[in-house]
């Protein structure tokens, strides 16, 4: 399941699978980044260029955050444009929840072998 924008969405945009490896998304990133920076592209294609570009570092923001790319992965991420949004707000559950301290049961325990449920 590869979220929101189509069959693959932003891993289709950076020429990778949903499976990749950070490795793997990070040098896809860097040579697409390389190829279309409309710096790089001449004076032809310079309004194209720059589209795509722009897509390509949208979809490397997304799915080289952990976070973000969680959400994406289950097709919860949406981008308003807020790049601090959505994988800040599961980190900050996801910290939360590292410091809860332990859940209290509702339960006694009679001896090993034998547990009494309230």
């Amino acid at each position: 399941m590869a979220g929101c924008g189509g069959k693959d969405g932003l891993y289709a945009v950076l020429g990778v699978s949903s499976d990749c490896s950070d490795a793997e998304l990070r040098s896809a990133y860097r040579k697409l980044a390389m190829k279309w920076h409309p710096d790089k592209c001449g004076s032809g294609g310079v309004e194209a260029a720059k589209a795509r570009f722009h897509k390509i570092q949208a979809a490397y923001a997304v799915l080289s955050d952990p976070n973000k790319r969680i959400l994406y992965d289950v097709g919860a991420y949406h981008s308003d444009g807020d790049d601090e949004g959505a994988g800040d707000i599961l980190g900050d559950i996801l910290e939360a929840m590292n410091h809860t301290p332990p859940h209290v049961s509702n339960h006694f325990q009679l001896n090993s072998h034998c547990r009494l449920w309230l």
